[in-house]
C-alpha cells in the first residue's frame, strides 16, 4: 500500500518489518475497539472482588485479561414479558482493569482482543490494514500526501466494515409499552 519493499514477517530485519511491528499490536487493538465487532464481541460474568472501592460504588469487578472495552453491564433482573425479556442495565464504571457498580451480580458483554487473524472479518482486515499502514507511513515513506491517502481510505474502509459488521443479527428494537398497556 505503501509502495515500499514487501515483507514476509515482522520478525524481519528490514526497515519496514520493524516499523510495522512496532505499530502492529496497538493499531489492531485501536480498530477492535473502534466498533462492536459482531465477531469480536464476548459475553462474560465477573467474580467479584471481596473488597470494596474506596469510595462511590459497592463492588468492584475485574476485566478479564483479554477484553479491551466494556459495551454493556447488566444486572441480575428481567424487565420484558415472554420471549422479549431482557435485562436491565446497570449503572457502573470502568476504572482501570475493573468494573465498578452498586450490583452483586452482574452480566457483561465487551470487544476482546483476538490475536489470531482468521477470525478477522475481510472488510476488519482491509480495514486494518489502511490502518497500520497510516501509522507507519511516516516513518516507512517520510511522505504526508500518503500519509493522508491512508488515513482517507482506513476512515472510508472502517464505516464500510461497520456499516457490514452492523447488519448481522437480529435489530433491537426499543418499545414504549405504555400506551398500549393503558388500553386495557
Amino acid at each position: 500500500m505503501l509502495g515500499a519493499e514487501s515483507i514476509t514477517s515482522l520478525e524481519d530485519d528490514a526497515p519496514e518489518a520493524k516499523a510495522m511491528k512496532s505499530f502492529y499490536y496497538i493499531s489492531r487493538d485501536s480498530v477492535l475497539e473502534e466498533c462492536e465487532w459482531t465477531w469480536a464481541t464476548r459475553r462474560f460474568l465477573p467474580a467479584k472482588e471481596t473488597e470494596s472501592p474506596e469510595w462511590g460504588w459497592a463492588n468492584a469487578f475485574p476485566l478479564p485479561s483479554d477484553i479491551l472495552r466494556v459495551t454493556r453491564v447488566d444486572r441480575n433482573d428481567y424487565v420484558g414479558i415472554g420471549t422479549g425479556m431482557t435485562r436491565h442495565p446497570a449503572d457502573y464504571a470502568v476504572e482501570g482493569r475493573k468494573i465498578l457498580c452498586n450490583e452483586d451480580v452482574i452480566y457483561c458483554k465487551g470487544i476482546r482482543r483476538i490475536e489470531d487473524e482468521g477470525i478477522y472479518s475481510p472488510m476488519f482486515a482491509e480495514a486494518f490494514g489502511y490502518k497500520l499502514a497510516a501509522q507507519t507511513c511516516l516513518l516507512i515513506t517520510e511522505s504526508q500526501t500518503k500519509l493522508q491517502v491512508m488515513a482517507l481510505l482506513y476512515t472510508e474502509a472502517i464505516g464500510k466494515a461497520k456499516a457490514r459488521d452492523g447488519m448481522q443479527g437480529t435489530t433491537r428494537r426499543l418499545r414504549n409499552q405504555t400506551l398500549s398497556r393503558a388500553r386495557y
